[in-house]
């Protein structure tokens, strides 16, 4: 089955849509693509939010040749998407995301017993490579030409891919593999004990030498450069006048509250923490000099008890810093449950860092 180019153009945008929705993925992770030809598919462009896209962003992308047109170029992962068309005829429909519980579940580098009627008995998983990379590539390849029955691929540390005969068959793959992965993440993992009421750090917005600080339910305008009068604001002040950041975001979230009562440091166990956060999150009191010396060089620290503080060059940016430290703080969870289960070497997780802040300041530059 083949889509028309306007219709494959379509179907991508609606998907991006339909998976925002669900919560499978967010602001740029992950790709869609749609067969058009034996040999061309439609996909998303790279670096470009789904809540923005629009059909006529797409890059049409010719794995015969390796020919490219189209306003933006195609995601780094066309080449698995490619494979995925050559290996399966039946194909029309590639989803790749980097969805929660999936991802989790996938740390371990095993497949999964399934014994569902859509995703069959058992969803293996590909050996984990280093994003957009051959290796990456590679392994992918390998469980789709060893599984021809399978149609969803845990990738180690990373994500999942799902194929389907049409979109409504991928997407329904991606929905329900996430519904398994919660229900296994569910019955292995404790779920942890809040303390009673967690100190709030707060949140803050930057605007010029001053910011706003949401403390509970108070808000004020505090200065960057001039003492305030208690040692939260004095803490975002001190981050503002060290830093870029332009948004700071307090997270107490239950897994992140464990990880900042026990861990010294996380070190990341899925490469998208390690991207956009830090090849490892320090633990540290909440003393200014601490705090500071913790976020050399990382987006995320922890606070001995009390959460994380989350930052970025804009609230967006943070958000999926806090997001992605939610789901990095889950992952040592399941681990911790499993067992047997290491996190990514350092020197793997510092050269994503180093990869995605080059990358992304290139497109900061571009504008």
């Amino acid at each position: 089955m083949y889509y028309s180019e306007a219709q494959a153009r379509d179907l991508v945008v609606k998907a991006g849509h339909m998976l925002q929705e669900k919560g499978l993925v967010e602001r740029t992770w992950g790709n869609i693509s749609a067969r058009i030809s034996e040999t061309r598919f439609v996909i998303t462009p790279s670096g470009l939010a789904y809540e923005t896209m629009r059909p006529e962003y797409l890059a049409v992308y010719d794995f015969a040749d390796g020919s490219w047109q189209g306003p933006y170029k195609p995601s780094s992962e066309k080449g698995i998407h490619a494979d995925a068309y050559r290996l399966r005829p039946e194909v029309a429909f590639v989803i790749h995301t980097h969805q929660d519980m999936a991802s989790i579940c996938g740390i371990r580098g095993e497949g999964l017993e399934a014994h569902d009627p859509l995703l069959g008995d058992r969803v293996p998983c590909a050996a984990y490579g280093l994003s957009s990379t051959k290796k990456l590539r590679r392994a992918v390849a390998k469980e789709l030409e060893a599984n021809p029955q399978s149609k969803a691929i845990l990738m180690r540390r990373h994500g999942l891919l799902c194929v389907g005969k049409d979109m409504e068959e991928a997407f329904s793959l991606a929905d329900r593999l996430e519904e398994l992965c919660s229900g296994r993440f569910t019955a292995l993992v404790e779920a942890p004990a809040l303390p009673a009421s967690p100190e709030e750090l707060g949140d803050s917005f930057r605007d010029g030498d001053y910011f706003t600080l949401k403390l509970g339910s108070q808000e004020r305008h505090c200065p960057i450069y001039r003492k305030n009068g208690d040692a939260a604001a004095n803490l975002h002040a001190a981050i503002y006048k060290n830093s870029d950041a332009q948004c700071i975001l307090h997270c107490r979230d239950a897994y992140v509250l464990k990880a900042s009562r026990r861990l010294r440091r996380l070190r990341p166990m899925l490469d998208d923490l390690a991207q956009i956060a830090g090849a490892d999150i320090l633990c540290v009191p909440p003393e200014e000099a601490k705090v500071l010396k913790a976020l050399e060089g990382r987006s995320a620290v922890l606070i001995k008890g009390q959460g994380a503080l989350c930052i970025g060059d804009a609230p967006d940016e943070a958000r999926a810093v806090l997001r992605l430290l939610e789901k990095g703080c889950r992952a040592q969870a399941y681990a911790d449950a499993i067992g047997g289960c290491r996190p990514l070497s350092y020197g793997d997780a510092l050269l994503q860092r180093i990869v995605f802040v080059k990358k992304y300041s290139k497109k900061k530059q571009r504008g």
